[in-house]
């Protein structure tokens, strides 16, 4: 399938494995974009709600296959067309008791608020840039009532320069990470726009 210029180095797939119930696992290994990165191959970003998750089987160029659609409800629009709702396509999911699933591909629900760097939707097999990379769930801190992000393995964002860290791998690091220290979303969005108007000014 054809993949970004980003996602065409950045993401290599390493093995396939067998699973029971006729699923797959794929092992990904990825690079994490800088935060420049990030905003330059973006096609979308967007602060959205997650309307509904559902799985389905299609017919793909590699046979029959579960894909998962994620329908959101459009809360702001930072780059990209604007629609009210739209529906990202990610590779896998589980369905009528089968599974198939790519490591490190982020797993949406219901009702979740996300902030989304997307690329090459229907065309990617994930489309967000640099896979986990691409997603910043919004929580809320029960002690203060305070919005705040986090990435996609849960460790707080403290700084819009941490998106290019490893994912789930350094608990020691991520320890380090407070949830009064990490960014709220409009914090985020701040810096996402300054970044937009830097890129901007060099064309």
């Amino acid at each position: 399938m054809p993949i970004s210029s980003f996602g065409l180095r950045a993401l290599i797939i390493s093995t396939v494995l067998s699973l029971g119930g006729g699923g797959l696992l794929h092992a990904t290994s990825v690079v994490a974009p800088s935060f420049a990165e990030l905003v330059a191959e973006a096609e979308t970003i967007v602060r959205a709600r997650v309307l509904s998750v559902r799985a389905a089987w299609v017919d793909s160029p590699q046979g029959r296959v579960i894909k998962t659609y994620v329908t959101f409800a459009t809360q702001r629009q930072l780059k990209g067309r604007s629609t009210p709702q739209f529906t990202l396509e990610l590779f896998g999911g589980e369905l009528d008791g089968q599974g198939m699933r790519i490591a490190g591909l982020p797993q949406f629900e219901a009702g979740q608020s996300e902030m989304l760097f997307v690329s090459g939707n229907g065309v990617q097999f994930c489309p967000l840039v640099g896979l986990m990379h691409g997603r910043y769930r919004i929580r809320t801190d029960p002690a203060n009532a305070r919005e705040y992000l986090t990435r996609n393995d849960g460790v707080p964002l403290v700084s819009e320069h941490d998106v290019q860290l490893p994912q789930g791998a350094n608990p020691l690091e991520a320890r380090t990470k407070t949830v009064a220290a990490a960014l709220s979303p409009l914090a985020f969005e701040q810096r996402i726009n300054v970044e937009l108007s830097r890129r901007a000014t060099l064309h």
